[in-house]
C-alpha cells in the first residue's frame, strides 16, 4: 500500500502527479515512493534497527507519521544517477518545484531535514493538529472528497479506470469515449499485445487460450491503450466504436 499513490488524499495525489510532470519539464526525473502507510507498515518500519534487522529509518510509531494520514509522499531520483544522489542540487531543485505548487517540503525543516519528502501544507511537520481535530487517520479519511468515476493516473504514468459504481475496472473490457480498453486483474490499463479468454475472463491465461488483441502502445499518446482492429482492406487502425 505504501507505494500506491491512489491511496493518498485526493489533493496530495493531484499535486504528486503534477510534481512529476513539472519536474520532468525541468529535466528532473523523479519517482514517487512512499505514500500512505497503514499501521502494520509504520510499525514494521519503526521496528527496523530496534527489534528487527536493519538501520533505524523512523522515530515514530503509528499514527504519528504524516504518511499514516495520507497527506505525505516521498520521492527519489529516477534518472539512473542513484536514487538519493544529491549532485547538481537535485533534491533542492525538486523542492523548489514542489513549493511553487504549494506543497510543504521536508528540506525546509530545521530539526530533521527530510529532502525526499513532501506533504500538504498547513498541518505542520507532525500530525498533532490532525490528531487534535480528527482523532484517528480513519476518521480523517471519512472527510475526504468522494472519489469520482473516470481515469486515474499513477506517478509512473499508468492508468486505472473507476467505473460509475466507483469500483476499479479489472479483468474486463470497457468502452470509453468510443474506444475499447482492456484492464488486467490488477486494474492497470494494458498496452501492446495481449490474449483475452472471454470464458474465464482472463488476460494472458497461462494455458495460452484466448484471442490476441493489440492495444495502442503510444506512450502518453491521446489513445494509449485503445484497441486496434483490421479494416475490410486489411489495414490496421484504432477501433472507433459507434
Amino acid at each position: 500500500m505504501a507505494r500506491d499513490i491512489t491511496k493518498l488524499h485526493p489533493e496530495a495525489r493531484r499535486l504528486a502527479l503534477q510534481l512529476v510532470d513539472e519536474c520532468e519539464k525541468e529535466g528532473l526525473v523523479i519517482k514517487i515512493t512512499d505514500c500512505l502507510r497503514d499501521k502494520a507498515e509504520q510499525d514494521a518500519l519503526y521496528a527496523q534497527g530496534r527489534t528487527e534487522p536493519g538501520s533505524i529509518v523512523t522515530n515514530v510509531k503509528y499514527p504519528n507519521s504524516m504518511h499514516n494520514w495520507g497527506v505525505a509522499f516521498d520521492f527519489c531520483r529516477n534518472d539512473g544517477a542513484g536514487a538519493y544522489n544529491e549532485s547538481g542540487q537535485f533534491f533542492t531543485r525538486v523542492g523548489a518545484v514542489g513549493k511553487r505548487l504549494g506543497l510543504e517540503w521536508g528540506g525546509d525543516w530545521k530539526s530533521i531535514v527530510d529532502k525526499p519528502h513532501f506533504q500538504l501544507a498547513g498541518w505542520g511537520s507532525t500530525p498533532a493538529k490532525l490528531k487534535q481535530q480528527y482523532g484517528t487517520p480513519e476518521a480523517y479519511m471519512e472527510t475526504w472528497p468522494a472519489q469520482e468515476p473516470g481515469w486515474e493516473k499513477s506517478a509512473d504514468k499508468r492508468y486505472k479506470y473507476r467505473k460509475d459504481d466507483l469500483t476499479l475496472a479489472a479483468s474486463e473490457w470497457l468502452t470509453i469515449n468510443n474506444h475499447w480498453y482492456l484492464f488486467g486483474a490488477d486494474g492497470w490499463m494494458l498496452t501492446g499485445w495481449h490474449r483475452w479468454n472471454p470464458d474465464t475472463r482472463t488476460v494472458d491465461p497461462v494455458d495460452g487460450s484466448g484471442d490476441w488483441y493489440f492495444l495502442d502502445n503510444t506512450y502518453n499518446g491521446p489513445l494509449e491503450g485503445a484497441c486496434w482492429h483490421s479494416r475490410d482492406n486489411g489495414a490496421q487502425e484504432v477501433w472507433f466504436v459507434e
